[in-house]
């Protein structure tokens, strides 16, 4: 008894260090650098009525889950950059606790530590913790879920049944991506089911203690009819307006990655997976496909990547690609931040692999090759600037430029807002928004001004063609880059040679 005692306060001590440990390295520096544009999104949306930003969002692909609370945030607490990205930090340590429940559910409390432990110095994780966006808490909600999601496959109750709806509900109201992830949990339960009709050779072949836990039931039908519920007072919006926008939006995407719409193609591919998908499923019920030589092959290939040669291999190969090449995964951020949620789980099973080498001193090894990798990347992450530097810009504009002057922005909204967020100054500002219909305003804004202030950031649609129309104007004076912002400076008086 003492021995279990002494046991679970070492382990709640650890813990509490890991956590702290996590807080502190998301809360230092948080305010640092400038709102990006993704932020000023939050900021804007974050301000509005609850009418007004479920108007907004008619016209965006996100759904209203995570803009609620920064209403709060907002309204209680202002719009500062530590109080816009504080919700981030919460669910960003609450992930870390997560991943411990999770690892200690699945395995032991030992991979619950070192899982926490990864996440809690992950480069990516601090990241988003510190960002004022919705992956840091649909990265927690789905940690959520899927620890729920375990529980019921172990002891279908009522109430662990709830909270994983509740989970799986919240999922949907944060993101998108959380469809994809409840169409994932229900497919993967109609799978364990269908396989669990054959019950003797599925649990003999099944060598997984966690498949011998599962206990399936009926119940599980609670779980998408309560989701349903929880979900309707925003379905409507998400077939009308959202769905069809998302779509115009990825074809649009693909169009300007690879220059064909390839969205139709992966449709029809993501219908004919579905079909093969059920028609697998019924020849496995009616005895029709051998489950006995698919798991000896499963075994097989289990067993290869499972040898402990291979997995120092891997691993190291990890270690190494990420350290190296790190800077060019993180230059796309649709692609890690989609993929923000599956990292705490990754990190589960890398504690458990290096829990289970046999030879301590290679998991040792990778431990403090790990440690060091990420120590690295947080330390160019905490010292080097990543996002755009409207806070500069802004700064800049206020001291060099004067009443006598005048600004141009380009037509991005949210752009202008990043800047209106910082900048202080008096100097009359002049919106171009659309390429030959403003082009008087190149002309007629600058009578009687000394100089014109050119402010391009994210000018996708314009591109370069309002600085055309400036140098062909004027005499450009000087260029100053910040990241993701360029300001140009234009003599416009009268006389060119002053």
């Amino acid at each position: 008894m003492r021995k279990d005692l002494r046991r679970k306060v070492i382990i709640t001590l650890i813990l509490a260090i890991i956590l702290v440990l996590a807080t502190v390295l998301r809360l230092y520096s948080l305010s640092e650098e400038s709102l990006w544009l993704d932020e000023c999104f939050t900021l804007d949306y974050g301000s509005k009525s609850i009418h007004s930003l479920v108007e907004t969002l008619k016209n965006d692909v996100h759904p209203i889950g995570y803009y609620l609370p920064q209403q709060i945030m907002i309204h209680y607490f202002g719009s500062s950059e530590i109080h816009l990205r504080l919700l981030s930090v919460f669910f960003g340590v609450l992930s870390v606790y997560l991943t411990f429940l999770l690892g200690r559910r699945l395995f032991s409390w030992k991979e619950g530590l070192l899982a926490a432990f990864f996440v809690s110095i992950s480069y990516t994780s601090i990241l988003y913790s510190q960002e004022a966006k919705m992956y840091s808490m649909f990265a927690a909600f789905f940690l959520l879920s899927l620890f729920y999601f375990v529980k019921v496959l172990e002891k279908p109750s009522y109430l662990n049944l709830l909270i994983f709806s509740i989970s799986a509900a919240l999922l949907l109201h944060t993101h998108i991506l959380g469809i994809a992830i409840l169409v994932g949990y229900l497919v993967f339960y109609l799978t364990v089911y269908a396989l669990n009709l054959r019950r003797k050779e599925f649990r003999q072949e099944a060598d997984f203690s966690f498949f011998r836990r599962m206990q399936l039931s009926s119940r599980f039908l609670f779980v998408p009819l309560v989701v349903l519920i929880l979900y309707l007072p925003w379905l409507k919006i998400l077939v009308i307006y959202q769905l069809p926008l998302l779509y115009n939006f990825v074809g649009a995407k693909l169009i300007e990655k690879l220059g064909i719409n390839l969205l139709p193609l992966v449709v029809a591919g993501a219908v004919a997976l579905v079909i093969a998908y059920l028609m697998v499923l019924y020849l496995i019920i009616t005895d029709k496909i051998n489950l006995q030589k698919i798991f000896a092959s499963f075994k097989r290939c289990f067993s290869f990547f499972t040898h402990e040669a291979t997995l120092l291999v891997l691993l190291l190969g990890f270690i190494v690609a990420d350290f190296f090449v790190s800077t060019y995964l993180f230059s796309s951020v649709s692609i890690v931040r989609f993929c923000l949620f599956i990292l705490p789980l990754l990190y589960v099973f890398l504690s458990r692999i290096l829990l289970k080498m046999k030879r301590n001193v290679v998991a040792v090894i990778i431990f403090v090759l790990f440690v060091a990798s990420a120590s690295v990347e947080l330390c160019t992450y905490y010292s080097i600037d990543s996002k755009e530097q409207y806070h500069e810009a802004a700064d800049y504009i206020e001291t060099h430029a004067s009443s006598a002057d005048v600004l141009y922005l380009h037509r991005a909204t949210i752009a202008k807002l990043c800047f209106d967020y910082y900048y202080s100054g008096n100097v009359e500002e002049v919106r171009l928004i659309y390429p030959g219909e403003d082009d008087h305003l190149v002309v007629e804004r600058t009578s009687g001004k000394e100089n014109a202030y050119l402010i391009l950031s994210h000018n996708f649609h314009t591109q370069d063609y309002f600085k055309s129309r400036f140098d062909s104007l004027y005499r450009l004076e000087d260029e100053i880059q910040f990241i993701g912002v360029t300001i140009y400076k234009y003599r416009v008086n009268d006389d060119p040679d002053q």
